[in-house]
């Protein structure tokens, strides 16, 4: 592995700045044992980092470490530093002063003093130079306009470096008369010499009913003073400014979306919203990350008060928030000096919406063997095949909204009536973060990492249930279905790569914790009587659960996860005996070979054979490939989609080729390449259109931009790019573009 990693630094803003930055560095097993050994420089000058370990090899080597520095950029050019091991360095860095007083954290980064209360409101105080804000002047969130927020389990440090804190607190909304709704989770991140914080606010509803109305949620700042100055900056390509003196209004709602055209990839940028108030001794600008995307979203200025609102009052859209579900909202607090020009307040707030992003080479990826060795080298890669799957993740459908951004509905399972009526989501099946990470990690381009970030932010808040009265559903990945929680929580509908990934790339705990309760919920599945009858398991149910327990194995090195593996292993082998393979009942009178499925546990268990590798696993994989490519392969170069005359139609579902390429890597026998060439080509060369932000629609809560969801996506992946990967190295090259 090179001893010295270039991070890079795309031009971006034009402007010079000194940003703070945050990168994840995969290091080989063995190489790195103590973080605090990392250096960061320029080339010339070390800069001030610090680091933290996110997944560590079963060694105890640094697997994955999130480093954080400040980056001097000057707007016109790109540029790079370097992340090197320093035996010499110590440990020994200062921090962000934060001291406990009574009550009370109290928090100096040098340019702003912040006091946060262990109990009750947020804030207690806060002071930027002259400009001074007390405990009744930052009021909230404030939900459904009685419901305050009120802190009830104390701050904690998360992180505390040379470059940012982080604490964290846990809540409740209380009314003036006791009663209470909905938890939240506050995370307060601050910068070291930076007048501006960044603040996560998450809602968690864990109330005893099956669904909340949210008909507002805000967060007021009351501004002290004569003669403020009001201004909100709301933009898709130029920042269009209102400013006023006595009150300003301004919305972004579901019309917004429809009718204005936006170019960017809205998961890198769309634009910004931000609402300021000023005085003579300064002003507090606040930014709402993605307002846009997770519309709607308003900010009620007048001369006293800001008001940032995450749920309108004025809105014509009830958010309709079920029990289990989470919702974070981020908002940054710019407190500016007096007199500063609105251009500056709004490149501030561009600059939070699309921050520099330090990005490492792939070869990095490939040598830490972090991932599956899919890199090809330049002189290898088929740019017709690059480009096709660059295609398919850029035009893939998606929807905006407060409840749905990060996520996109499947019209096929819409359309067959799944939904009732409603728009069925897809709830990130087959794990679209992970996708994207490793898209990113091939690549690398930085929208792919946005587009895992945006995905997995969605998944760990919407898509899981955090709270049940039936355990079974209890921290459970629900299946796609209406609203997004009205579907079944089944084991064959559970990941975790992908909340792995996104903890390792921003060090949110969040998502660990949530991959860690869906590993809970498939051990619990597993005990059901249905899975354990020899011979009625089901391949896809079983298959997927291997598949989750070994990353969270490989992720946490606990031997826990793998408890129930040799369970499911040894019904694979029950379940072949009792059928001579592995075939699936159907109809009252036929068990059938399904492709599709037989690929899953092949896949699955291919996993749990690079964790402990067996001789009958590696022959029962082989065994199950050749009867697959004996018996489903048909005369077209294609294989069927169930083997019953009924359903024997042409298959696309890429699955197979996974399967395909573990018999390869078994054997060295090319046949099984060839067996799933004509698969492969028709998925590369299939034609799904190229009209990015056509077709968007309103649905409900909901803007829609039409296109291929991201499970199908998610679904054929890995299995195509490591059969591509495969072929082009067994000397298949221009078989894979054959007739193309």
């Amino acid at each position: 592995m090179k001893i010295l990693i270039e991070i890079y630094f795309e031009r971006l803003s034009n402007f010079k700045r000194k940003e703070p930055v945050t990168v994840a560095v995969p290091f080989k097993k063995g190489y790195l044992k103590d973080v605090n050994l990392i250096k960061i420089s320029d080339g010339q000058n070390d800069v001030e980092s610090q680091s933290s370990v996110t997944a560590s090899w079963d060694d105890g080597s640094v697997k994955w470490a999130l480093i954080k520095f400040f980056a001097e950029l000057d707007g016109k050019n790109d540029k790079k530093y370097f992340c090197d091991i320093n035996k010499n360095v110590s440990d020994e860095k200062s921090c962000i002063s934060v001291l406990k007083e009574e009550d009370k954290l109290v928090i100096d980064n040098g340019r702003l003093m912040i006091k946060l209360n262990n109990n009750g409101s947020i804030f207690n105080y806060i002071k930027n130079d002259k400009d001074e804000y007390f405990q009744n002047d930052i009021v909230g969130p404030i939900l459904n306009d009685k419901f305050c927020a009120v802190i009830t389990d104390e701050f904690k440090i998360i992180e505390n470096g040379p470059v940012s804190l982080i604490v964290e607190a846990k809540g409740k909304h209380f009314d003036d008369k006791g009663s209470s709704l909905l938890d939240f989770i506050v995370n307060i991140q601050i910068f070291k010499d930076c007048d501006w914080i960044k603040f996560d606010y998450r809602i968690i509803n864990k109330e005893n009913v099956d669904s909340i109305l949210i008909n507002s949620l805000e967060f007021v700042i009351n501004k002290r003073g004569e003669n403020n100055r009001l201004i909100s900056g709301k933009s898709n390509y130029r920042t269009a400014f209102t400013e006023d003196n006595e009150k300003i209004y301004s919305e972004i709602n579901a019309q917004d979306l429809i009718y204005e055209a936006n170019e960017h990839f809205p998961e890198v940028f769309y634009g910004t919203f931000f609402g300021a108030v000023s005085g003579n001794n300064g002003g507090i600008c606040a930014t709402v990350y993605q307002a846009h995307q997770n519309f709607p979203k308003a900010f009620d200025i007048n001369k006293n008060k800001l008001k940032i609102q995450l749920v309108p009052q004025k809105s014509d859209i009830n958010i309709k928030y079920y029990r289990g579900m989470v919702k974070n909202h981020t908002i940054y607090l710019h407190f500016y000096k007096p007199n500063t020009d609105k251009n500056e307040l709004n490149l501030r707030s561009l600059q939070f919406q699309m921050p520099d992003r330090g990005m490492i080479d792939s070869d990095v990826y490939k040598q830490s063997e972090v991932f599956p060795d899919f890199f090809l080298d330049e002189s290898e890669k088929i740019y017709t095949i690059e480009n096709a799957l660059t295609k398919r993740m850029d035009m893939r459908g998606k929807a905006y909204g407060i409840l749905h951004w990060g996520d996109s509905p499947d019209m096929h399972y819409t359309e067959q009536g799944r939904g009732n009526g409603k728009l069925v989501w897809t709830n990130n099946e087959y794990d679209f973060p992970h996708t994207a990470m490793l898209m990113y990690a091939r690549t690398p381009e930085r929208r792919y990492f946005d587009y895992m970030c945006t995905a997995a932010r969605h998944w760990m808040d919407i898509d899981v249930c955090c709270s049940s009265d039936d355990e079974l559903r209890q921290g459970a990945q629900i299946i796609h279905s209406a609203d997004h929680i009205s579907g079944k929580a089944e084991i064959s509908h559970e990941w975790v790569e992908g909340l792995f990934d996104y903890y390792h790339m921003t060090g949110d705990k969040f998502a660990y914790y949530t991959a860690l309760g869906i590993g809970e919920n498939i051990k619990k599945q597993l005990k059901l009587p249905k899975y354990h009858k020899a011979g009625e398991i089901n391949a896809r149910e079983t298959g997927w659960a291997l598949r989750a327990l070994a990353a969270l194995y490989i992720e946490t090195n606990d031997e826990k996860w793998l408890d129930e593996a040799e369970n499911i292993v040894s019904h694979f082998e029950i379940w072949e005996k009792k059928y001579g393979g592995w075939l699936a009942p159907y109809t009252d009178h036929a068990v059938i070979r399904v492709p599709f499925m037989i690929s899953i546990a092949v896949g699955s268990l291919m996993r749990y054979y690079n964790i402990k590798p067996d001789d009958k696993i590696k022959s029962m994989i082989l065994r199950a490939v050749e009867d697959m490519v004996d018996n489903c392969l048909l005369k077209n170069g294609l294989f069927y989609y169930k083997e019953l005359p009924s359903l024997r139609r042409m298959g696309n579902n890429t699955t197979v080729l996974e399967a395909l390429v573990c018999a390869y890597n078994f054997t060295g026998d090319k046949k099984y390449l060839k067996a799933g060439l004509q698969t492969f080509r028709n998925y590369i060369f299939e034609n799904i259109g190229s009209n990015y932000g056509a077709g968007k629609k309103i649905f409900d809560d909901a803007v829609v931009i039409l296109g291929t969801g991201p499970k199908a996506i998610a679904q054929s992946y890995y299995p195509v790019v490591s059969f591509y990967t495969a072929a082009v190295r067994a000397g298949f090259k221009d078989e894979l573009i054959k007739d193309c």
